[in-house]
């Protein structure tokens, strides 16, 4: 498969996207951590709300990148 210096840019991107979700996760987790242990409810419940929705969002990050990557390289096979 050769690839076009379009479509190594575009893997590119891909990758990043799905670094920055990796990264978003992890980041989210160790921020919401001591909601989650906290004794009080309130903080619990916050930090339960709070790690769904980075979860979320950093899932939702990686697969843009999947897919991009995924079209990418459908795109790159069916031109040659």
């Amino acid at each position: 498969m050769e690839l076009s210096p379009e479509e190594y840019g575009a893997y590119w991107r891909a990758s990043v996207y799905v670094a920055a979700g990796i990264v978003l996760g992890f980041l989210g987790y160790r921020l919401t951590s001591p909601l989650l242990s906290h004794p009080n409810a309130g903080a619990v419940g916050l930090g339960v709300f709070l790690f769904v929705t980075v979860v979320f969002a950093s899932t939702f990050i990686a697969m843009l990148g999947f897919a991009r990557a995924v079209r990418t390289a459908v795109d790159a096979e069916l031109r040659n």
